[in-house]
């Protein structure tokens, strides 16, 4: 059971919300791209993904597993990466972890979740890791927007779960 709570919580920790896609012009208010890169099998897969305090570099890390047992065929090989997220700061009394924007503002993008056997760092809704990997060449990138933004809250429904439009407003 332990090892389907990891997985599930694995799976959950690397979803993308909606509200977090950007137009090619935008971009979040945090964007760390890890200053790491490193270079993968051509065909890997992600094999699992966890975020990790490193207490001796007192530094966020995102640490990937890529695998290519779907284009191997003999015994799969695993190749696992670790990737530093530079200015995540971290509130060891709340167990929360914080980016600071190019304004100053200070944003939660993660907290400690307490598990029967284990801790684990789970991203808030407002923030998402990316790990893009083409041809091998693999960029991990933290991003956050302030969860008091507009994008993270849904516009009102009618009671039977449409939108209303005024489409008098929308036709001037």
């Amino acid at each position: 059971m332990p090892r389907i709570a990891a997985f599930l919580a694995l799976v959950f920790l690397f979803n993308v919300p909606a509200s977090l896609v950007a137009q090619e012009d935008e971009r979040p208010p945090i964007s760390i791209t890890s200053p790491d890169n490193g270079v993968t099998f051509a065909y890997a897969t992600i094999k699992s993904h966890s975020l990790v305090w490193n207490k001796n570099l007192n530094m966020l890390q995102a640490v990937v597993t890529f695998t290519d047992g779907q284009m191997n065929q003999g015994q799969p090989n695993d190749d696992t990466h670790e990737f530093r997220f530079p200015g995540v700061t971290f509130d060891q009394a709340k167990g929360v972890f914080y980016a600071t924007t190019r304004d100053g503002v200070v944003i939660p993008i993660a907290h400690i979740k307490k598990a029967l056997f284990f801790n684990s760092i789970v991203p808030y809704p407002n923030a998402r890791v990316r790990i893009i990997y083409p041809r091998g060449n693999i960029t991990v990138i933290l991003e956050a927007i302030p969860p008091t933004d507009p994008a993270m809250h849904p516009a009102p429904t009618d009671p039977d779960g449409t939108h209303a439009v005024d489409i008098k407003s929308t036709l001037q």
